[in-house]
C-alpha cells in the first residue's frame, strides 16, 4: 500500500468533463487516497453522488457562456473545422480562467495536496501547482487541441501564469508531469509530449435499475440511439429530419434531448421513436445497432468501447474532431453542417446498419479500447509520480 495522498481534482462543471475525471478519482480513492475536488458549482451534485467531499470554484457553464460574450456568435460564423482552438481559448481561458485562479488557490492552500489532478477544461489548476511546486497530472476527455489553434490559447493563458508570478507558459507545462490521454489509436489526436499515458475511457455505468422499455430494445429490430448530449447548443440537433428518417424505417429509437431542448419544438413524433429527457449511456449503448450523436466525447467513447457504428452530427467545442477520429478510423460517418437533410441523415443511417466494414472496424476499436490500461493503472502511475 502507498503512502496515503491527498489528492485534489480540479473540474469544470459540465458533465463530461466531470465524468471523464472521474474513473482516474475514484481508482485514487479505491487505493486509499483522501480524494477531494474543487469543481464548478454545476458540477458539484454529480460529484457529491460519486461520494466525494468538494469545494466549489469557478464559473458555471452558462456563466461561462455569458462572459464570454459576443466572442462566442462571431467565433460560430467560423467554418466549424476552426472553432475549437477559438471556442477553447474564450471559454475556458480568458472567461473561466481568471475566476478559477482567484478562487481556486486559497483551496489548494488549505488542502495542501500532494498532486493536482485536472480535466483538460480547467486551466488553472496548471499555474497554481507549478508556483507551489505541486506535481500536475491531466486527465484529457478527448484529443489535443489542433495544431493550428495552439498559439492563440498559449497566448489566453499567459496571463494565468504571469498571475502567479510565473514567466509565460509551454505545452509541456500545461499538460504537467503526466498527461493521460483517452483515444484509442485508431483515433488518434494524441499530444506530442513523453509525459503521455493512455487511458481506458469509462464505457458508461449506472447504479439505476433499467426501466421495464429498455429490456426489449433491438430485440426484433435494429435499435437507434440518438442524443444531443446536455449542452445548450443541443438546441440546433436535427431533430425534425431525424425523426423524419426514423418515421420510414423498421428500428425502434431512444431520443434523450437534455435539459434545453423543449419537445413542442420537436413536430410529430413517430409511433417508433420514445423521446426521453436523460437516460444512462449503461442502459442504452449495450443493445444499440448505430448511435446517433452530437460528438460529445463522452458518447463517442461509451458507443466506441461497446462496438457501436456512429454517425456524428458535430454542434460544437470538440465534436467536430471526434467526428472525424470516428470517421477515419472507419467506424462511423461524421456529417458537415452542409449534409444534414433528412435526404442526407437517411443515407449514412442506411449505410451504417447496412455496412460490414464500419461494423468491423467498430469492433476492432472496442478491442482496442479495452487493452488500453484502466484508470487503476493510471492510479498506480500517479503513485508512481509523487514517490520519484
Amino acid at each position: 500500500m502507498h503512502d496515503r495522498l491527498r489528492v485534489l481534482c480540479t473540474s469544470t462543471g459540465g458533465a463530461g468533463h466531470v465524468h471523464a475525471l472521474s474513473p482516474v478519482a475514484q481508482a485514487l480513492r479505491d487505493r486509499g487516497h483522501d480524494v477531494r475536488w474543487a469543481v464548478a458549482p454545476d458540477g458539484a451534485d454529480t460529484v457529491g453522488e460519486l461520494g466525494f467531499e468538494w469545494s466549489p470554484a469557478g464559473l458555471t457553464t452558462l456563466e461561462r457562456r455569458k462572459a464570454a460574450g459576443t466572442s462566442l456568435s462571431e467565433i460560430m460564423q467560423l467554418p466549424m473545422a476552426q472553432r475549437r482552438g477559438p471556442l477553447f481559448a474564450a471559454l475556458f481561458a480568458r472567461a473561466a480562467g481568471p475566476v478559477m485562479l482567484r478562487e481556486l488557490g486559497p483551496i489548494v492552500d488549505r488542502i495542501r495536496p500532494h498532486v493536482v489532478v485536472r480535466e483538460t477544461g480547467e486551466v488553472a489548476a496548471a499555474p497554481i501547482a507549478a508556483a507551489r511546486g505541486i506535481p500536475l497530472v491531466t486527465v484529457a476527455f478527448s484529443g489535443v487541441i489542433p495544431e493550428p489553434a495552439r498559439e492563440q490559447v498559449i497566448h489566453d493563458l499567459r496571463p494565468l501564469w504571469r498571475d502567479t508570478g510565473l514567466g509565460d507558459p509551454s505545452w509541456a507545462d500545461v499538460y504537467g508531469q503526466l498527461y493521460l490521454h483517452p483515444f484509442p489509436a485508431s483515433f488518434g489526436q494524441r499530444p506530442d509530449t513523453p509525459v503521455v499515458r493512455p487511458v481506458r475511457p469509462g464505457r458508461g455505468a449506472s447504479s439505476d435499475t433499467p426501466p421495464d422499455w429498455v429490456v426489449t430494445l433491438g430485440a426484433d429490430r435494429p435499435f437507434i440511439y440518438v442524443t444531443s448530449g446536455t449542452e445548450p447548443p443541443s438546441v440546433t440537433f436535427p431533430w425534425r429530419e431525424l425523426f423524419a428518417v426514423a418515421r420510414e424505417r423498421d428500428v425502434d429509437v431512444v431520443a434523450t434531448i437534455g435539459p434545453h431542448v423543449e419537445p413542442t419544438t420537436l413536430g410529430a413524433i413517430p409511433a417508433n421513436v420514445r423521446v426521453e429527457r436523460f437516460v444512462p449511456h449503461a442502459h442504452l449503448l449495450p443493445r444499440a445497432s448505430t448511435v446517433i450523436s452530437h460528438g460529445g466525447a463522452g458518447t463517442v467513447l461509451g458507443a466506441a468501447a461497446h462496438g457501436r457504428p456512429q454517425l456524428v452530427i458535430p454542434l460544437f467545442a470538440d465534436q467536430w474532431e471526434n467526428g472525424v477520429a470516428v470517421d477515419d478510423a472507419g467506424c462511423g460517418i461524421v456529417m458537415a453542417p452542409d449534409r444534414r437533410s433528412a435526404e442526407d441523415l437517411d443515407r449514412s443511417v442506411r449505410t451504417l446498419l447496412a455496412s460490414p466494414s464500419h461494423h468491423d472496424a467498430a469492433t476492432r476499436v472496442a478491442t482496442e479500447i479495452a487493452a488500453m490500461p484502466a484508470a487503476t493503472a493510471a492510479a498506480a502511475d500517479i503513485e508512481a509520480l509523487i514517490a520519484t
